[in-house]
């Protein structure tokens, strides 16, 4: 028997709400966390999820082994044990816990939910014709009353791993289970979100060639929590798909998120070079002192940049202003807006009283621009959320969208300010035409391809981190 009753879980018996008499009710902190963060997927995407990665019913399931590492009430355990009825019947094979236990192991730490999906296996398994008794043990065995992150498993042992990781900040998790993590799960899996470590360790217990599927921020793309993970696990995987969703489409309850649908392959184990095999020499623009600034965020664009045919602010307070849409392949199509120079060039915010047109113009978005959080705690009403002045801009740069279908660029000389959606990338003695001659004409593209996150649209995501990873090969 398989079903991990074998595994010894190191999680307190006082974090799990248990006792040396039997199950106890729910503690305070993990029903504190399944608050925050038991949000269940819709059962299309479920579907969706196991087609992908090959758990369906006209496979054969008999020696694959699936691991769901937060259960919940068991949208993907139920589904996935449908299949696995499937599959053996079309297969001849005898639905019995012999057969069946070892296919299927899934986690949940609030014991009430655990409880909830073990009741809806026992019903599909005896609607497929199962015995009540092989029911009974799968639905106990498949489930574990427990907490995943502190849990003993195998590595390289499972086929396949889905699931919905819970998302939450690291600073919100309740602080003794916070405490309990950091004790136990590798020190640079924690500090971001929890469902990091959850990938993490999924990952660890799949096998080489094993598929995984899981419904998750795409965060660990380019959040600065997330390098370690990157660095550990973009090699040894082959991501097949990344596919961004509205919240409405991936969960069951209305929740402010932007989930992801990662699809991918763990690969195998790469081959020790020859001796004497010479590896590929370079520097990243980061080791070779280049700069990556992003323009700066105004907070209410329509009160600070002007359009093209508006003249209603002092002009010495203007400046060119552009975005991504005016960027094109070596070209700057720049249509004429300008935006309003807040800051002198000594740092200093201006005070509008002393210039009148100003003055008016941004009283005329004086309610959007008290709303803004920056005046909540403190700013004057006025100021916008970054500092805006010319001089930080003069040098020549290479301007570079923040989202594209194809990642563009091009040289700009004239001291234009990018808006908040542009990087921009300086050279240390000001020369940017030999990088632009490396990146041109579709190298900058490539250069990100195994960088850059893609989100919905198949856009790049061309963010300060993965530009200064760009490697210049010698």
């Amino acid at each position: 028997m398989q079903a991990y009753d074998l595994m010894r879980n190191r999680a307190s018996t006082e974090t799990l709400g248990t006792s040396e008499d039997g199950p106890s009710k729910v503690t305070p902190e993990v029903e504190a966390l399944h608050s925050r963060c038991g949000v269940y997927t819709r059962t299309e995407v479920v579907c969706r999820i196991l087609d992908a990665v090959g758990w369906r019913a006209e496979a054969d399931l008999s020696r694959s082994r699936l691991l769901e590492p937060a259960a919940g009430d068991g949208a993907f355990v139920l589904e996935a044990a449908r299949r696995l009825v499937g599959a053996f019947v079309r297969l001849g094979i005898a639905l019995i816990a012999r057969t069946l236990i070892g296919r299927i192991t899934a986690f949940e730490l609030h014991r009430g939910e655990a409880e909830k999906a073990r009741s809806r296996v026992r019903r599909a398994l005896r609607a497929a014709g199962a015995h009540h008794k092989t029911a009974e043990a799968c639905a106990q065995a498949w489930i574990t009353d427990g907490d995943f992150l502190l849990t003993d498993l195998p590595r390289d042992h499972f086929t396949h791993a889905v699931g919905n990781p819970p998302y939450v900040r690291w600073s919100k998790i309740p602080p003794d289970l916070k405490a309990e993590y950091e004790a136990q799960v590798p020190r640079e899996m924690t500090g971001g979100d929890l469902f990091l470590p959850f990938l993490d360790q999924a990952l660890e217990s799949l096998r080489a060639e094993g598929q995984c599927g899981f419904l998750c921020s795409d965060r660990w793309r380019y959040m600065a929590f997330a390098e370690e993970f990157r660095v550990k696990w973009l090699p040894r995987l082959d991501i097949r798909s990344e596919l961004s969703l509205s919240a409405s489409d991936a969960f069951v309850a209305d929740v402010d998120s932007y989930p992801t649908i990662l699809i991918a392959c763990k690969r195998q184990p790469a081959q020790t070079k020859p001796q004497g095999a010479q590896a590929k020499s370079g520097k990243t623009l980061a080791d070779l002192g280049y700069v990556v600034k992003v323009g700066p965020a105004l907070g209410h664009t329509p009160a600070y940049v002007l359009e093209s045919n508006e003249a209603d602010v002092e002009p010495q307070l203007l400046h060119a202003w552009i975005d991504g849409s005016e960027i094109r392949e070596g070209a700057l199509e720049w249509q004429g807006r300008r935006v309003v120079v807040m800051y002198g060039d000594d740092g200093q915010l201006i005070d509008p009283t002393e210039f009148p047109m100003l003055l008016a113009r941004l009283e005329r978005f004086r309610k959007p621009l008290e709303r803004r959080s920056i005046v909540r705690d403190g700013a004057p009403w006025f100021r916008p959320i970054d500092r805006v002045f010319a001089a930080a801009w003069r040098r020549p740069k290479l301007l570079v969208p923040e989202l594209a279908k194809i990642p563009r660029l091009t040289i700009d000389r004239s001291g234009a300010i990018p808006s908040h959606g542009v990087y921009a990338i300086f050279a240390p003695d000001d020369d940017v035409e030999p990088l632009y001659e490396r990146l041109r004409d579709g190298a900058l593209a490539k250069a990100l391809d195994e960088i850059a996150p893609k989100v919905k649209g198949d856009y790049v995501r061309c963010y300060k981190r993965f530009l200064l990873m760009i490697t210049l090969e010698n």
